[in-house]
């Protein structure tokens, strides 16, 4: 069975098919593409690598010029004219980790699985075949353009056109997957690395098994390993989360969230008020205000005097 269009993601512009086609929209000529290609490997520093929970570590990359704004004219003048379909929400414009939660609230049954080491498994053949099949571009100018966005023959995470190309790593088969699963009444997404998938009625022990037997499946065709750690199936009797918001009604931040934020706006008062000097734009009092304004997102009536009291901090305080 064939997916639906809607079901796929497509490009919408014209088939670039040589090098001096690919100069135009990068703003290069043809020897400076060449060059930039070749050296790209190597034009990358570490943004930031942390420690996870479970021992692993993640490492973001930084591209630098002229490759940054090369990958930025990528973005603009190609990867932003993919139409993607709406069960993929990562990094695309007008979806992100709340409207991915979204497509799962007041459901019966919330399955959650986690791609392991994704980026990192994210091979430049994997992403050469994306512009070849996906954009329908030359095989030398899909070279090309896989040299200028990968890293050390990976997808480099935390670089620009890096999560528009993680959306469609699956493009051969998600889209098989996802009208599979709907014609049984079952919702599909994936928010980059974690995909999740819910029903409005309960799913017998069987159909779990068969639900997640058919999305390792297609991990594991593509070279994907599922991080088992992180596979979790949860009901409406229950706490359900999607991408870390809870999916039982609409989507919303836990009680632990809420404590956090108001044991940071408390912190803030108690250094001001012990005759510490801080900073508005950076620091403690910047990143207690980030988290009410994250939590005004999901509960704005919760956030509202935590708000207004850091900002009586601002007004009455020469900081």
């Amino acid at each position: 069975m064939n997916p639906p269009a809607t079901s796929a993601p497509s490009y919408s512009q014209r088939r670039i098919g040589t090098l001096d086609a690919l100069c135009l929209p990068l703003g290069l000529s043809v020897d400076e593409l060449v060059s930039l290609a070749q050296r790209a490997d190597n034009l990358y520093r570490v943004a930031k690598s942390i420690t996870k929970p479970d021992g692993s570590t993640r490492t973001t990359y930084d591209a630098l010029a002229p490759l940054k704004k090369v990958h930025r004219r990528i973005k603009n003048q190609i990867l932003d004219y993919v139409d993607y379909p709406a069960y993929l929400t990562g990094s695309i414009k007008g979806s992100d980790y709340k409207a991915n939660a979204a497509l799962h609230t007041k459901t019966k049954i919330v399955i959650n699985e986690d791609i392991s080491g994704f980026f990192p498994s994210t091979s430049a053949e994997h992403v050469f075949n994306i512009w070849l099949g996906v954009f329908g571009f030359s095989q030398e100018v899909s070279q090309c353009l896989t040299q200028l966005t990968t890293r050390q023959g990976e997808l480099p995470q935390g670089a620009i056109t890096s999560s528009f190309l993680a959306n469609l790593v699956f493009w051969r088969d998600e889209p098989t997957l996802h009208t599979r699963l709907a014609t049984q009444g079952i919702i599909y997404s994936r928010y980059v690395d974690d995909i999740a998938v819910s029903s409005n009625i309960f799913l017998g022990n069987q159909e779990k098994s068969e639900v997640i037997r058919q999305i390792y499946g297609m991990l594991l065709k593509h070279g994907y390993q599922p991080k088992r750690a992180k596979h979790e199936i949860s009901t409406s009797g229950t706490r359900m989360e999607v991408t870390k918001l809870s999916v039982n009604a609409k989507p919303g931040l836990g009680k632990a969230v809420y404590s956090r934020t108001r044991a940071a706006v408390r912190d803030i008062e108690l250094r001001i008020s012990n005759g510490e000097t801080l900073s508005f734009e950076r620091g403690p009092y910047a990143q207690a205000m980030g988290r009410v304004l994250h939590l005004e997102r999901f509960h704005p009536g919760k956030a509202a005097p935590l708000k207004k009291r850091l900002l009586a901090l601002k007004n009455d305080t020469n900081i």
